[in-house]
């Protein structure tokens, strides 16, 4: 389980890159470790809906760059390492236990033990287990067998191959709220200026996301109304940092009436890429599936 440590605003460097993952109460991902925060203002933005956290023990070095290259490897069904598994007994009412895929050979899963409030869900060899996780293209329903329980290096279980598989319909313009830092940037900016050398113009946090665009408080004066943006942000999917890029046109400017220093505005995405839609959909639907109850349906 991921120890976290709460921070203050004055631990948070200005203008300098951030020697760790900045973290809410969750774990989710706010701000990766190396981006720079620009100004006091954008520290104050970053702390307006609620505690900020950084991890315990975080791999890597201060300001080391997120290894975005890798490729997690895609198992049965689609299903990538370090993809998040909802998990259930047949029967179980109320909320799923939380898993994740950690592997696999020969069609089976090895998954980390199942966890519900902090506690492990009971289970034996032999016993049926109902799952649910997300391919990057379709959520997944499926029967798996507990084959083995395994203790060393750590507790985890290994399942048979996924039986009575069913695809669940995905909605282009579902919306889930998210506490995620962006940079905005111009849109004519290289990759190099936006990315490696984390100097946009602006940090702003994005407070709810789909694939078809995003909710936005800032710090300061909000773009005008149809004027053409780009946003650069970390998204943690399957257990992964990925890079993500994208163009848009500001809309829907909120008034300030509730919020006079943080200001609210919408972006419309331009058309995505394969990749950056594959990304925005598993990071959406793996905050559902992260705050959802599972449905248990009848053979």
């Amino acid at each position: 389980m991921l120890t976290m440590i709460a921070l203050t605003p004055d631990d948070l460097p200005v203008g300098q890159p951030l020697p760790w993952s900045l973290l809410d109460e969750a774990g989710n991902l706010v701000l990766g470790s190396g981006s720079v925060i620009p100004e006091d203002r954008d520290v104050a933005l970053v702390f307006r809906h609620g505690t900020v956290c950084r991890p315990e023990d975080e791999p890597g070095e201060p300001g080391e760059p997120v290894d975005s290259g890798r490729q997690a490897s895609a198992g049965p069904l689609g299903l990538q390492v370090g993809t998040l598994l909802q998990v259930k007994s047949p029967g179980q009412a109320g909320r799923a236990a939380a898993s994740r895929l950690i592997g696999f050979v020969e069609q089976g899963l090895f998954v980390t033990w199942p966890q519900l409030g902090g506690k492990e869900l009971q289970l034996r060899p032999g016993e049926t287990v109902l799952l649910r996780g997300f391919s990057g293209h379709a959520i997944l329903s499926f029967e798996s067998t507990v084959t083995a329980i395994c203790r060393s290096p750590f507790r985890y279980l290994v399942l048979s191959a996924p039986a009575e598989p069913q695809q669940m319909p995905v909605r282009k313009a579902t919306r889930v709220p998210t506490r995620l830092a962006a940079y905005l940037v111009d849109p004519g900016s290289t990759d190099d200026d936006a990315t490696a050398q984390h100097q946009p113009a602006r940090l702003v946090l994005l407070t709810d996301l789909s694939t078809g665009g995003a909710q936005i408080q800032i710090a300061g004066a909000v773009p005008a109304s149809g004027a053409p943006v780009r946003l650069c942000f970390h998204l943690r999917t399957a257990a992964l940092d990925s890079e993500i890029m994208v163009d848009g046109v500001v809309r829907n400017v909120l008034p300030a009436e509730g919020d006079l220093e943080f200001p609210t505005f919408g972006v419309v995405f331009d058309a995505l890429g394969e990749r950056e839609l594959t990304l925005l959909q598993c990071f959406i639907y793996e905050q559902l599936l992260a705050n959802a109850s599972m449905q248990v349906t009848a053979a």
